[in-house]
């Protein structure tokens, strides 16, 4: 009899919990960004006149040939992270929103193209669509959900990043 009830409590929970959007929080990484700077080996902050971006600091890394941009709005808040090689290849991007939230986790290519696993968030971090890049384009299946964290679609791209299909939730 308590086996019976474990089971039902358990599929109630599951079933509970199947509705619920998948939030990912993920802000920036104060402790990674504070090694960047403490390694480089020259930095300056310059105005940015945009509607996003006040301020841009730039940390430059002359041993690995790497300069990090950080861009910040009015608030000081970090907006974008870009480090990349002297020769202008990525390394690594990211976006973030006003509350910090990272907009897009992305995977990239020794060319600096997007590759591999892509993740979007909504700014509470409900996930917005997630797939695989291949080389820059969109590959193989996406998946996109409502900002209630519901299925809306699926899109389906070819191996050049055109789409095949785009098939639509019930």
């Amino acid at each position: 009899m308590r086996f019976f009830y474990s089971i039902i409590i358990l599929l109630s929970i599951y079933s509970c919990n199947e509705n619920k959007p998948v939030k990912e929080i993920i802000k920036v990484n104060r402790t990674w960004l504070d090694l960047i700077k403490q390694k480089s080996d020259t930095s300056w902050v310059k105005p940015y006149r945009n509607q996003e971006f006040v301020t841009a600091e730039y940390f430059v890394n002359k041993k690995e040939s790497i300069v990090t941009q950080i861009m910040k709005d009015a608030s000081d808040t970090i907006r974008q992270i870009n480090i990349s090689k002297y020769d202008n290849i990525l390394l690594f991007f990211a976006e973030y929103y006003p509350n910090g939230q990272l907009k897009a986790g992305l995977s990239l290519d020794k060319e600096g193209k997007y590759n591999g696993p892509g993740k979007f968030y909504y700014e509470d971090g409900t996930v917005k669509s997630s797939g695989i890049y291949h080389h820059g384009f969109y590959y193989g299946n996406w998946t996109n959900f409502g900002k209630d964290g519901k299925l809306s679609s699926t899109d389906i791209y070819d191996s050049t990043g055109q789409l095949v299909k785009s098939i639509q939730a019930n």
